[in-house]
């Protein structure tokens, strides 16, 4: 216990001198005076070019996130809806042709959602390149690339169904 006592007034002591170091305010360089002198203003465009370049002072800039989402939530069936359709989760259920003369698909995605579409349609990670009286053909790529010319070729076809 002894030895305890005579560490505590050199401890209150180091405490106090550090707490009577206070900081210093940063001097603002005055406004040069209204002189013809050149050698004052130029000693004053210094001082300023001086307290800009300081890197002892310290601004905070706010940290502003740009992506606002939780990164441990689930994506909901909302979030795959904006993305839009893959190859796999379309059904192709008929084809029509139109005025012109073109085939268009009829295709029904994964929510239920029937669309005519024409040749040139893009998916999400794929593209259809030709539609026949006998099915639709993709170009079907990997979704985390940009080369588009490595696919593989996906043939979606349908049966007729006979009216009862």
């Amino acid at each position: 216990m002894k030895p305890r006592l005579s560490y505590l007034p050199l401890l209150i002591g180091g405490f106090l001198s550090l707490s009577a170091q206070a900081p210093k305010a940063a001097a603002k360089p005055a406004a040069p005076a209204a002189t013809p002198d050149a050698s004052a203003a130029n000693a004053a465009g210094q001082a300023t070019a001086a307290a800009a370049d300081d890197i002892t002072v310290i601004t905070p800039i706010p940290y502003a996130p740009t992506l606002k989402r939780d990164p441990f939530a689930v994506p909901n069936d909302d979030a795959s809806k904006s993305q839009g359709n893959m190859v796999e989760d379309i059904a192709v259920k008929g084809v029509v042709r139109g005025n012109d003369g073109k085939f268009l698909a009829v295709i029904v995605d994964s929510h239920g959602k029937s669309t005519f579409v024409p040749v040139g349609f893009r998916l999400r990670d794929g593209e259809i390149v030709s539609i026949t009286p006998q099915g639709v053909t993709f170009h079907q790529w990997e979704l985390n690339t940009t080369n588009r010319s490595v696919y593989r070729t996906v043939v979606k076809t349908f049966k007729n169904e006979e009216v009862k």
